[in-house]
């Protein structure tokens, strides 16, 4: 099937039906939920819907459906989506000249090459900007300790010359969501909410702003898995929605259409749709650090949400494996194997005799501990030990100051703790006189840092992995505030 045709528009719930009855074997889908809870994948959730019925929707504990998640670069989709939507309606042109639209914060000194990037290679990825061309996202982690990122955006010097070669820089994606929100008199979100998430009865949304209040075009917007697909359901019916076009079908067709040129060559992210014609069939959508996946399958017809704390790419492989072309028969064995495993993913797992204190424990409780500008993005920490089950972690992350319960009985104790007031949750345990091992998981925030921390006197040594790549294996010391 090229693409749905079916009349069905889903409310603020996805209408469900058995995976046979939509051409999914059951049992594959349990073999998909049972390798995230034996492999400790990191995935959150996984939702599965097939001409137009969710077949599988399941969350991973510590991840419940109340809360929107993070999906970092599926934003940068998002962005391109509301970006046609803005040329549609005549409030921006892919010609006009990205400097056109910030006056009032343009560097200095501008090259040459700078003064002719156009709303189209911000698009594109194909700005010429010296951003993303090295390992990592180096400008992304300084822009956004710059007081205006924008500014900081746009003073960093070129490489190429626009159009010439693509890199993958989400500085330059925050000035495409910029612009869109400067064109619309508004900011990215409201523009969003009432053009796209609006229309789609997307709700809730939880979208970051920079130091002037433009939303992150670049990423951290969180939605409900259910709502995420929607947006991938929306590009299936070629952008329109019960019966109005939302998005312009021909920029949908374009953003879909995989690119022909090289690697690296200009115009070789397209229109950061993710658009592919392989072995597996063609496929497009957005995906994320830490395991963030919006995947639509035209051909069958099937749309895949994946949200994630970690690396879950294994698993749309899995779940595409169990797609048949046509309805099976009815398996009641399956599905209720299936049904199984959903409930074992959402299981909270049993709290475990908290043990005796160190006499350290005491000793450090309430010192802040203040750390140098490091990778693992935490400026400072202040471990509190007040209960024999519980204590609590006091920090500064990125510019905000967070307070988390720290389980002392085997389990996360969670809560609204994280950014933006989201579900976040810590665990910890003394693994010798004076080192606490912490699991810090910010979960609809995609962040989990496993830390190790010792205390020697008036320093301590964190040694820190961050689940979704920030950091490995990470070394800094900090020294106790006087």
């Amino acid at each position: 099937m090229a693409q749905s045709t079916n009349s069905y528009w889903p409310g603020q719930k996805w209408r469900t039906a058995t995976p046979e009855s939509q051409g999914i074997d059951s049992k594959a889908l349990a073999t998909a939920v049972d390798t995230v809870i034996q492999n400790k994948l990191g995935v959150h959730s996984l939702l599965v819907i097939r001409h137009g019925h969710a077949v599988l929707d399941t969350y991973f504990y510590p991840y419940n459906a109340s809360v929107p998640h993070d999906l970092a670069s599926v934003t940068k989709s998002i962005t391109s989506t509301l970006t046609g939507v803005a040329v549609g309606q005549g409030l921006i042109k892919l010609d006009q000249k990205l400097l056109s639209f910030f006056p009032n914060e343009l560097p200095a000194t501008i090259e040459d090459q700078k003064k002719n990037i156009t709303v189209g290679n911000m698009l594109r990825m194909e700005s010429g900007l010296d951003c993303g061309v090295a390992p990592g996202e180096r400008e992304l982690e300084a822009m956004k300790r710059a007081p205006n990122w924008v500014q900081f955006a746009l003073s960093i010097p070129m490489k190429y010359a626009p159009g010439e070669r693509t890199s993958y820089c989400s500085p330059g994606y925050h000035l495409l969501g910029s612009i869109i929100g400067t064109a619309a008199k508004s900011t990215e979100l409201e523009f969003a909410n009432k053009n796209l998430f609006g229309p789609l009865g997307i709700r809730d949304v939880v979208w970051a702003s920079d130091p002037q209040g433009r939303n992150n075009g670049w990423g951290d917007s969180h939605l409900y898995p259910q709502d995420v697909a929607k947006i991938g359901y929306l590009y299936l019916h070629g952008g329109e929605w019960n019966d109005k076009q939302i998005v312009p079908k021909d920029w949908v067709t374009m953003s879909i259409t995989p690119p022909t040129v090289e690697r690296g060559m200009g115009g070789s992210l397209g229109y950061e749709w993710g658009a592919t014609n392989g072995a597996n069939g063609r496929q497009y959508g957005g995906t994320g650090r830490g395991g963030q996946s919006l995947i639509v399958l035209p051909d069958l017809d099937t749309i895949i949400v994946i949200t994630a704390g970690g690396n879950g790419g294994q698993i749309a492989n899995l779940v595409r494996q169990a797609i048949k072309p046509e309805a099976l028969p009815a398996n009641a064995e399956g599905v209720a194997l299936l049904q199984a495993k959903v409930v074992e993913a959402a299981n909270v797992p049993a709290a475990t005799p908290a043990p005796e204190l160190p006499a350290i424990a005491a000793k450090i409780s309430g010192a802040m501990f203040e750390f140098p500008v490091n990778t693992s993005r935490l400026d400072n920490l202040t471990l509190t030990f007040n209960k024999k089950e519980e204590a609590e972690i006091a920090f500064r992350y990125q510019g905000q100051n967070l307070r988390v319960p720290i389980g002392l009985d085997g389990r996360y104790h969670l809560g609204p703790h994280g950014p933006f007031k989201l579900l976040a949750g810590a665990k910890g345990s003394w693994t010798a006189e004076n080192e606490f091992s912490l699991d810090l998981n910010f979960i609809a925030n995609i962040n989990r840092y496993t830390m190790k921390l010792k205390f020697d006197g008036d320093q301590v040594e964190m040694t820190v992995d961050e689940s979704s790549g920030l950091i490995r294996n990470g070394k800094v010391t900090g020294k106790k505030r006087i």
